[in-house]
């Protein structure tokens, strides 16, 4: 009987061209800064709310919605308030999972009095805190995988006396 003889994978790669490893190092490189820059975004967003909080014009505000989903990072509220100016207003803010609030409940909203839009719903979380764990969770994942990489690919290398 005849030997099968099984194709050559190194035969069938095809060579890495320069914009094939620019790709890639763009990519790895994206992957790297997206945990960092979105803990950045998500700790200014979360900064920005503690300060109205903290500074702002407090008001009364009334629950219009409570979006209850299955996912934490999908339950919000939107509350309905009036600025100092009358103008009726609505804000949102994220519901953590051990808060039930009720449609019609009263909470305090404090708001900017230059920006009256600009609002934030004490007692409830910033979506600066959503996107800095975003972006903590990245950066636990990519890091260690690029260094993984990085490290293997450094002892393949031809001439490399780790390898």
């Amino acid at each position: 009987m005849d030997a099968v003889s099984s194709p050559d994978a190194a035969e069938n790669r095809k060579p890495v061209t320069r914009l094939g490893r620019a790709v890639q190092m763009v990519l790895v490189l994206v992957m790297v800064l997206a945990g960092p820059v979105m803990i950045g975004v998500g700790s200014r967003m979360a900064d920005v709310h503690d300060e109205i909080a903290r500074t702002g014009v407090h008001t009364t505000g009334t629950i219009v919605d409570f979006n209850d989903a299955r996912r934490a990072s999908q339950r919000d509220i939107r509350v309905r308030y009036t600025s100092a100016d009358g103008t009726a207003r609505v804000t949102s803010a994220t519901v953590d999972h051990r808060q039930q609030p009720a449609e019609g409940g009263v909470v305090t909203v404090a708001y900017r009095e230059q920006e009256p839009g600009k609002a934030v719903v004490l007692g409830y979380e910033s979506d600066g805190v959503t996107v800095r764990g975003i972006g903590t969770i990245l950066t636990m994942i990519f890091i260690p995988i690029v260094l993984l990489l990085v490290f293997t690919k450094r002892g393949k290398r031809p001439g490399n006396k780790l390898g």
